[in-house]
């Protein structure tokens, strides 16, 4: 599990980078190309646990770890949500955070440690 959690962190983290470096050279974000990359990393990681809380903690912890990666990259406040984004997804999901403030980011913590915690346990 531990490893997982990892590789994910340290891929999103990579990705934000290299979404980093699009936006601050003008050029187009491909957000279908990342969603292939999360595709292809979580298909193994379902099939090595069998977990269904496995795959959505790590869909969570994209969120998390991505988001803020991107803004602390990019100098924006960690909390910044886009205005432009052409993500049906970000904006969806910008949407609720703008609604729930600081709790959102305590919810998707809260969420990682019950999805990979609690839901795991056989």
């Amino acid at each position: 599990m531990l490893f997982w959690i990892s590789l994910y962190t340290l891929v999103n983290i990579a990705l934000a980078y290299t979404d980093y470096r699009l936006i601050s050279e003008g050029k187009h974000v491909f957000h279908g190309i990342n969603g292939a990359v999360y595709v292809v990393l979580i298909f193994p990681a379902y099939f090595l646990t069998d977990s269904w809380s496995v795959v959505i903690g790590l869909l969570v912890l994209r969120r998390l770890v991505f988001d803020i990666s991107l803004n602390l990259f990019r100098g924006l406040p960690y909390d910044y949500t886009s205005e432009t984004t052409t993500s049906i997804i970000d904006r969806t999901l910008y949407d609720i955070q703008n609604i729930l403030g600081p709790v959102y980011h305590a919810m998707l913590i809260f969420a990682i440690l019950f999805l990979f915690n609690f839901l795991n346990m056989r």
